[in-house]
């Protein structure tokens, strides 16, 4: 699994006509009595086809069950809003990670974590330049950067909107006694308390147990627990 959110660079890097197109694997989209299941990579066809049923279903949709590796920022953070504005409750599947973990999570009613499910964030819109470097090309930088800060805008707004801490996506990445710095996992995960205290506050882990490793579409996608951040 990569460190940083590539389908981000994949999607402005698409516009230059010397790339080549990436496509993700396919996702299930579906509605099963009052529930959205998703399951796949969030990119904007797919949630634009995930918003769509909701709005055509027959049924009140009241929860959302997703199995995530994550994807596009912007898509997901447009995602997060729809969830917010039907007042979904979100149960994790198998995996929620990266732009699921980010914008799906902070705007939900409510959040149940399956067992044997893994959570884990890696990194946003606001993490350090430096890191996005290693993944730009250098002749593409300078207008990959000015999308970015625009992105960086809407991931503030975002979690502002969601009265949720705006660091939550980047404390594995500037905290020093990091997990994934040390373990070197592509991602790590927080304690209830911690979520609590930036903003995730109706949270549920059934088995009362996080995986550290999975396979999901023959990828392994590791995360480790942060060691707790505020004391209160």
């Amino acid at each position: 699994m990569r460190n940083i959110n590539m389908l981000a660079i994949i999607i402005f890097l698409s516009g230059c006509t010397s790339m080549t197109t990436i496509m993700p694997p396919p996702q299930k989209i579906m509605i099963v009595g009052d529930t959205l299941v998703y399951d796949g990579f969030m990119t904007g066809d797919a949630i634009l086809e995930a918003i769509r049923l909701v709005r055509l279903s027959e049924n009140k949709i009241t929860t959302l069950r997703i199995t995530s590796p994550g994807g596009d920022m912007a898509s997901g953070i447009e995602f997060g809003y729809f969830i917010k504005e039907k007042n979904l409750n979100v149960v994790v599947s198998q995996l929620c990670f990266s732009a699921c973990a980010n914008y799906v999570l902070p705007a939900a009613n409510s959040i149940v974590i399956k067992k044997d499910a893994l959570i884990g964030w890696h990194g946003g819109a606001k993490q350090a330049d430096e890191l996005w470097k290693q993944s730009v090309p250098i002749k593409y930088q300078k207008d990959f950067f000015a999308y970015l800060n625009r992105l960086r805008l809407k991931e503030m707004a975002f979690f502002n909107e969601m009265n949720v801490d705006i660091n939550i996506a980047n404390y594995g990445q500037i905290k020093s006694n990091s997990c994934q710095k040390t373990q070197k996992t592509d991602g790590w995960y927080y304690t209830l308390s911690d979520l609590k205290h930036m903003g995730i506050k109706n949270i549920k882990v059934n088995g009362g147990e996080l995986l550290t490793e999975l396979q999901y579409n023959n990828n392994k996608i590791t995360s480790c627990q942060m060691s707790v951040l505020f004391f209160n």
